[in-house]
């Protein structure tokens, strides 16, 4: 019995701009039971297509059954399954955290360590912003845990492959 390893891909998917078309392609994903990891979707350079960067886990079996389903779908221009080491691979981070006198100076010198921006700062507490990969994002909010953080927001992956030609 051979047992196959999981991994997150990377899947890059331009669609026709079309009412309903990110529902039918959540669909296909639930239907099959794969678990979407984390989407982003938004227009293109071309108003008429969208790009959605799917992170999902799995092995090589079902990423090539995803990629097929995908590509039967009548708005689905092209599918790419992106290479991590052939791709600029970021997510975006907002991180609000609580601020005392005493945990102020730490959070700056936290934030220029990281090279995160300081949005927002009053009396109570700070708005920072990170963009990188997600070991950074990781690391920057274990180091802020003890300083209790308030909220969490990020993003799921951004990609875009750095050859001219990708395969499937």
């Amino acid at each position: 019995m051979s047992v196959t390893k999981e991994s997150e891909y990377i899947l890059s998917v331009r669609a026709r701009n079309t009412p309903g078309v990110l529902l039918r392609i959540a669909g296909l994903f639930s239907r099959r039971c794969y678990n979407i990891l984390s989407i982003v979707a938004s227009q293109t350079e071309d108003e008429q297509y969208s790009e959605m960067i799917i992170v999902v886990q799995g092995d090589d079996r079902i990423v090539r059954q995803v990629d097929k389903q995908l590509s039967k779908l009548q708005e689905i221009e092209q599918v790419n399954v992106l290479s991590q080491e052939k791709a600029v691979v970021r997510e975006h981070l907002l991180l609000r955290v609580k601020r005392t006198p005493e945990n102020s100076e730490f959070l700056v010198t936290l934030a220029n360590a990281f090279h995160a921006s300081i949005l927002q700062v009053s009396p109570n507490r700070m708005i920072l912003e990170l963009v990188g990969d997600a070991a950074a994002l990781n690391s920057l909010i274990e180091l802020c845990r003890p300083y209790q953080i308030e909220q969490i927001l990020r993003t799921g992956a951004m990609a875009m492959s750095t050859q001219e030609e990708e395969v499937c």
